[in-house]
């Protein structure tokens, strides 16, 4: 059974921040293939263009973008004019950070990086990862990765990209260890990002329920398989009710939140989806049926969530209480009810194109709306300090109740 860890808000290298868009998110399960030859450029219809940028040329009294900077700003630009704002343009380093997320596993030396205030980059190595067994310790400030200086403050998506790469290569860090300078050559492993944590909750007192908490971090290609085994070890372990915590979970995968609602659900659909059809740009709905074979179709469940609880994660909340199957304990959600298919482009690139937007099972929006709990419950500011959850206690004490009842 993995520990339970309480979720940080640490820039990770091990997993990209869930606020990838900025509140949320939700993919498709699939890459559109050949995206990058889809459309021809003719240079007639961008002579504008190419004459406002000709004058920049001429004219510019500083230094000239790039040919790539410039056709960034442009897709950048092209995209705005959707007023989507979950329609974006995401840089080939982003992008792979990205890709490797959703995979759930990199070639990586297995450290959390956080920046503070003042601009440093804060190492903490991974118990058993390469940085750890080379010796490097939590709270060593990283300065340079392959001898380019990191130590003035850089972009996430840099270090990243510079620190990760193909497993059994050697990367080659320095760090300053109170004021000391050490050098690491690490060799790359192969890093699993785990999204789904649990553990079982009893209770002292005698006859009371023993409970399985799963808490669910991001929706990736490992979430489904992660559940079904914490599903299985908690059973073993004795669980009679399960809680399920989505909160500050931001979305991911859309097959991955079919695949988790479908654990505790037994027919029917798990979210409706409408999209335009591609012949006459009519509006068309498609449904997404449970899958079968649930391995917690009949267990009292309750649902965690809070305001940063979005797109993915709503999908299955929402699922869970249209079909009556469990009470939303906490704040309303974020609400965001749409997919984005993601187009990678020749230079590793992306965009990521909203195509559609999902229903719960009972037809009802959330693109803007948000799920309402069943019970609402808030933390007092200072309570992760102090190591308190009441949101948590108040779930348990439902679920509790819920299951007492039914026995």
């Amino acid at each position: 059974m993995l520990n339970f860890r309480r979720f940080a808000l640490i820039m990770m290298l091990l997993a990209w921040s869930s606020v990838v868009f900025g509140a949320g998110w939700l993919a498709r399960s699939r890459l559109v293939p050949g995206a990058a030859n889809r459309v021809t450029i003719h240079a007639p219809e961008y002579r504008l263009l190419d004459e406002a940028w000709g004058r920049v040329r001429e004219s510019f009294i500083g230094e000239v973008p790039s040919d790539t900077i410039r056709n960034y700003g442009a897709i950048r630009g092209m995209l705005a004019t959707l007023n989507d704002r979950w329609t974006v343009f995401v840089e080939p380093q982003p992008r792979a950070i990205e890709r490797d997320h959703l995979r759930g596993q990199f070639g990586g030396i297995g450290v959390d990086i956080r920046i503070d205030e003042a601009g440093r980059v804060i190492l903490t190595p991974r118990r058993n990862s390469p940085a750890e067994k080379a010796g490097v310790q939590a709270g060593d400030i990283l300065v340079a990765v392959d001898g380019i200086n990191f130590s003035n403050g850089a972009p996430f998506e840099d270090i990243a990209a510079r620190v990760r790469g193909e497993v059994g290569t050697v990367v080659r860090i320095t760090v300053n260890r109170a004021g000391r300078l050490i050098d690491f050559a690490i060799t790359r492993a192969l890093i699993e990002i785990p999204s789904v944590d649990w553990r079982v909750i009893s209770d002292t007192a005698p006859n009371q329920t023993v409970i399985g908490y799963i808490s669910i971090r991001q929706f990736t290609e490992r979430t489904g398989s992660e559940v079904k085994q914490a599903i299985t070890e908690l059973q073993s372990a004795g669980s009679q009710a399960y809680l399920i915590d989505l909160r500050d979970n931001g979305g991911g995968l859309l097959a991955s939140a079919i695949e988790v609602a479908s654990q505790f659900l037994s027919s029917g659909n798990v979210l409706i989806e409408q999209k335009r059809n591609q012949t006459d740009g009519s509006i068309i709905t498609v449904t997404h049926p449970v899958i079968g074979g649930g391995l917690a179709q009949r267990a009292s469940l309750s649902v965690l969530v809070n305001r940063n609880t979005a797109s993915a994660s709503e999908i299955v909340a929402g699922a869970l209480q249209d079909h009556g199957r469990a009470r939303l304990i906490g704040e309303k959600t974020y609400g965001k009810g749409s997919v984005q298919l993601l187009f990678d482009l020749s230079d590793g690139s992306s965009i990521h194109v909203t195509s559609a937007r999902w229903l719960t099972p009972n037809a009802r929006a959330i693109d803007g709306v948000g799920l309402q709990p069943d019970i609402e419950a808030y933390r007092a500011e200072g309570e992760a300090e102090r190591g308190i959850d009441s949101q948590l206690e108040r779930a348990l004490a439902d679920l509790r109740a819920k299951s007492a009842a039914s026995k």
